[in-house]
């Protein structure tokens, strides 16, 4: 019985959490940030600059996956439970005879979807114009960086989500963690990529187009494993935490 229950108060979740996220003044500009790579293929274009690897490397992996996919992924994922967390609302959520996993389940599903949604549709847009009329080439590298958003998107997402339930500073720490670790560090330590959500994704864009090894770190055969094992003990984590959310009167 509470199971049938909780499944099907998932795409009621679901709906409330997109309303949440969507409903903020800051994915206006997220959507102008999913734009620049769609105005850099215009440029690019324009241009006349038929570079594949060009491209690839210095638009779509750059800007998309460095700067747009972990943006956009932080701020949804520490989203999904940060507002009913800060204004108490998410006690009236853990009173309704659900499980805690379909809760985290749906707030996941929400979150992942707008990110996924926008970060895909902004590298296949670019995709599209930059690299559409260059032939095969230049799809299979659209396709890859498509994949390594989608891998980015359900990696980053699991994670934040998860980080907001245990500290209110989870936007903070997932901006330095982009910054500091994907960013610097990665950089100066090459074994960094085992421990980063960014060389997860580009290691499954490998799948698709081969990218130079100092870019694309680990095979596919290694980031796609490591990927689902970070998103399911993200989760689980997630569900157990929520358990431990005390309500009035008691505890859950």
């Amino acid at each position: 019985m509470m199971f049938t229950r909780s499944v099907a108060a998932i795409p009621l979740i679901v709906q409330i959490t997109l309303r949440q996220l969507l409903g903020r003044r800051r994915t206006v500009l997220l959507l102008l940030l999913a734009g620049v790579p769609v105005l850099l293929a215009i440029v690019f274009r324009a241009a006349n600059d038929a570079d594949v690897a060009g491209f690839a490397t210095g638009v779509l992996d750059a800007v998309a996956v460095t700067l747009l996919l972990p943006i956009v992924a932080v701020l949804f994922g520490t989203a999904a439970f940060g507002a009913e967390i800060e204004d108490g609302t998410i006690l009236y959520l853990l009173a309704k005879p659900i499980s805690r996993w379909a809760v985290v389940a749906a707030k996941y599903l929400g979150a992942v979807g707008v990110t996924t949604l926008l970060t895909v549709a902004s590298v296949l847009v670019a995709g599209a114009i930059e690299m559409g009329p260059l032939g095969e080439e230049g799809a299979a590298a659209t396709r890859a960086f498509m994949a390594a958003m989608l891998v980015g998107s359900f990696g980053y997402v699991a994670v934040f989500l998860t980080l907001s339930l245990f500290t209110r500073r989870a936007l903070l720490i997932g901006l330095v963690y982009v910054l500091v670790w994907e960013g610097a560090l990665s950089t100066l330590l090459p074994g960094i990529a085992n421990l980063s959500i960014r060389q997860f994704s580009l290691g499954v864009a490998n799948a698709f187009w081969q990218m130079a090894p100092d870019e694309a770190r680990l095979t596919p055969s290694t980031a796609l494993p490591l990927a689902i094992i970070l998103v399911v003990v993200a989760l689980v984590l997630a569900a157990w935490k929520l358990m431990r959310f005390e309500l009035p009167g008691g505890t859950d």
